[in-house]
């Protein structure tokens, strides 16, 4: 892939704009996509990852506007972190709804597209609580697994195709979630810039080579 094609949906989150602006930096082809966007500027698209119909009309906007998808990354999220039994009905399904639905509908369109073109790749933004018990992470830790789950099977199902898959597995990131709890420091914690250099590095990378999994995690590993 010459000329390299992504789409960054939850590209107006703390994360997904420092993956925008690092992939531009570094001349890729990018198209930022979130449902805050309303207005649709050259370079950026509407999408509520919940919902089949926009996705699918996301998918073919940004073809139509930039040409055959190359690299998807999924930033889109949400979270909530209470204890299981304070936990809302409508936060439970809202944290699968954008976190596991929204990954699946957003890579599998993608895989529709990238199938008959030689192949793509498709990173998923994991975090340590798809992989470690960790108190007040009831319904985000479950659709983290999920995301998993599905990263895995996606990078099987693709290979015959040139598909690649990779769960990006992040520990505390500094973004406006901390900025409310002062107790934790940004010096004990990974920068959006330092997961945009990781996910940059990951997306340049040719298709002969999988990448599975990166567990990126701060020096003190879990806070």
């Amino acid at each position: 892939m010459s000329t390299r094609n992504v789409i960054v949906v939850g590209g107006t989150g703390d994360i997904g704009r420092a993956v925008v602006h690092k992939l531009r930096a570094e001349g890729l082809r990018v198209l930022s996509a979130a449902q805050d966007v309303t207005e649709e500027p050259p370079d950026a698209l509407h999408v509520d990852v919940t919902r089949e119909d926009s996705v699918t009309s996301m998918f073919d906007k940004a073809e139509a506007r930039s040409g055959p998808l190359s690299v998807l990354i999924n930033c889109a999220g949400f979270g909530v972190f209470t204890p299981i039994h304070e936990t809302s009905l409508e936060d439970w399904n809202r944290s699968l709804a954008v976190n596991l639905t929204g990954t699946f509908l957003c890579a599998r369109e993608a895989v529709r597209r990238m199938k008959s073109r030689g192949g793509g790749r498709i990173i998923h933004i994991g975090s340590v609580s798809d992989h470690l018990t960790l108190p007040m992470n009831g319904a985000y830790a479950a659709s983290k697994h999920g995301v998993r789950g599905l990263t895995g099977v996606l990078n099987q199902e693709g290979q015959a195709f040139g598909i690649r898959a990779t769960l990006l597995s992040l520990g505390a990131v500094y973004t406006a979630f901390w900025k409310t709890r002062p107790e934790f420091s940004p010096a004990d914690m990974l920068s959006v810039e330092d997961v945009a250099q990781c996910i940059w590095e990951i997306a340049i990378k040719p298709l002969n080579v999988r990448v599975d999994e990166v567990r990126l995690v701060p020096p003190r590993g879990v806070l």
